[in-house]
């Protein structure tokens, strides 16, 4: 998406300049200079991700001799990619093995605790390189996910990687080309038929015990005529009210039935909200018109923690989380001048990649670097565990900045941010408005291995009831931080029981809740 930003924000939330870098050139690694055509246009050709606090998992495309396979797909695009497990911070190489893609989609996802997915076309497996290390064979794989008939679009995983959501459409083979005749017109092709997306979520449990195998739980399955990305936990999901006047709200709906009604947000354009943590989101927003300049933290007391804006025309927004540590870093790529999302772009219109690390309570920037080269698809920068050290790639190297520890402030924050999480429940993942799968479509659908180390069943015995109240914070917590100065603005919702009211034509939306009709029925937006 093209951006053009319309406000700065104060010296307060400026990053401070980052110290020197440990730096690890990548060549020793066996790295060749990539396809810039590829990097611009989307491909997945550069990842890097903590495997722990101290150790790295470097993946790149590599040029090797391709042996030719039977009835390989005419649309495949075959190529070979290393895997570097290594050492801080001396760069140590401690293993590597090498993979074969078919496409240039994303094929790798960082679950945590030292686990990795990985996709080869549309099987899904897990590795634990670290843990695996002793045995001799530390890329070792595990039957994870599989499909029948469908090919995987869209994988996410939320910011606490205890929630997978899997995409897919049904696989159809390639229609035959009809041939142009020598006299009279040229056919007219017909319309290809709308793809239904089906999206199943699957709730994981990723051991922290050296040897287990990540699990998976079937969580839900809906379907949808697009494929996107939905702000969902394993608690439950986000939507948002449109109140009219360009005044926005959100609700978070939990899968026990329970809807807690959260703060408001001003902006132009619809807002799209995001979860960085079980228990906080961020959303962007529009100053004015219809291009993102502005990002806003909410958490689930019903507060905006802070607003501030977001400098530039950019495209591809990234992030990667840790939650532990209330922080999250955000990547974009800066354009000279707007563009269209989705659209290819030259490397004369691209100003430069920059990635921003964000204290999650007051929207405080930690630290900015930059990335270079550009990669759209993102994977090119990680944040430890702890949140306590920022890699990069920069200048055909791997680049790791220090972090500052938290402060005692800003480590209550982090308490007050996990008590206030939703609980948590073994419900089915459902929406106000959804259609459930056909049996056809049932019966195709992506399925778990069946192996019992891998195929959980959900235990009814956790369920929460509909009526369960949230967790309350400890009473040695501190309270959340006011908000100061014209980039941090928190407001709150009503009181519990005096219920939003949407906005009229004889109100506005900052009117107090007193001052509004009554009204017990109010519009609300299904998820997007």
């Amino acid at each position: 998406m093209g951006v053009l930003l319309f406000s700065v924000a104060l010296p307060l939330f400026a990053a401070r300049g980052p110290e020197p870098p440990l730096r690890l050139p990548l060549e020793p690694f066996g790295f060749q200079p990539l396809s810039q055509q590829f990097l611009l246009a989307g491909s997945s050709m550069l990842t890097i991700h903590y495997v722990d606090n101290q150790h790295l998992l470097l993946t790149f495309s590599a040029r090797h001799l391709l042996k030719r396979l039977p009835d390989e797909p005419e649309d495949d695009m075959d190529r070979t990619i290393d895997a570097v497990l290594l050492e801080l911070p001396s760069g140590h190489v401690l293993a590597r093995t090498t993979w074969r893609t078919h496409d240039h989609g994303q094929y790798l996802w960082s679950l945590g605790h030292g686990h990795f997915l990985l996709r080869i076309r549309d099987t899904l497996t897990t590795f634990a390189p670290l843990a695996n290390l002793a045995t001799g064979q530390p890329f070792a794989e595990h039957p994870f996910l599989s499909t029948d008939d469908r090919r995987i679009a869209v994988i996410i995983l939320s910011s606490d990687a205890d929630l997978l959501t899997i995409e897919t459409i049904k696989r159809t083979p390639p229609a035959p080309k009809r041939k142009t005749p020598l006299f009279g017109p040229t056919p007219v092709e017909p319309a290809p038929e709308p793809k239904v997306v089906q999206i199943n979520f699957y709730r994981l449990h990723v051991p922290t015990e050296p040897g287990a195998q990540v699990r998976a739980s079937p969580a839900g399955a809906v379907r949808s005529r697009g494929a996107g990305s939905i702000p969902v936990s394993v608690a439950g999901y986000l939507s948002t009210v449109d109140q009219g006047h360009q005044h926005y709200a959100f609700d978070f709906h939990s899968y026990a039935g329970k809807v807690d009604e959260l703060s408001p947000f001003d902006s132009t354009c619809p807002p799209f909200p995001l979860f960085v943590s079980h228990s906080e989101f961020i959303v962007f927003g529009c100053r004015t018109g219809h291009t993102i300049s502005a990002v806003g933290g909410f958490n689930m007391r019903g507060q905006e923690m802070w607003e501030q804006g977001l400098f530039g025309d950019f495209i591809a927004p990234s992030l990667v989380y840790a939650p532990s540590s209330g922080r999250f870093a955000l990547s974009r790529v800066l354009l000279h001048s707007s563009a269209v999302a989705d659209q290819p772009i030259s490397a004369d219109e691209i100003s430069a990649q920059t990635v921003v690390v964000y204290q999650t309570d007051s929207g405080k920037q930690i630290l900015r670097a930059d990335c270079t080269p550009v990669e759209r698809a993102g994977q090119n920068f990680a944040l430890a565990p702890d949140g306590l050290s920022l890699a990069l790639i920069h200048a055909d190297a791997i680049e790791i900045y220090r972090l500052p520890p938290l402060t005692p402030k800003e480590e209550n924050a982090v308490k007050l941010a996990q008590t206030s999480a939703p609980p948590e429940n073994d419900l089915p993942v459902r929406f106000a408005t959804q259609l459930s799968p056909s049996a056809e479509e049932a019966d195709s659908t992506v399925q778990p291995e069946a192996q019992p180390a891998n195929a959980v069943a959900p235990t009814p015995g956790n369920s929460t009831p509909p009526d369960a109240a949230q967790t309350p914070p400890p009473a040695d917590t501190a309270p959340a931080p006011k908000p100061s100065g014209d980039a941090v603005q928190a407001s709150g919702d009503p009181s519990p029981e005096e219920h939003r009211k949407p906005p009229t034509l004889y109100t506005l939306p900052t009117d107090k809740p007193s001052d509004r009709p009554s009204s017990s029925d109010r519009p609300k937006d299904t998820p997007q």
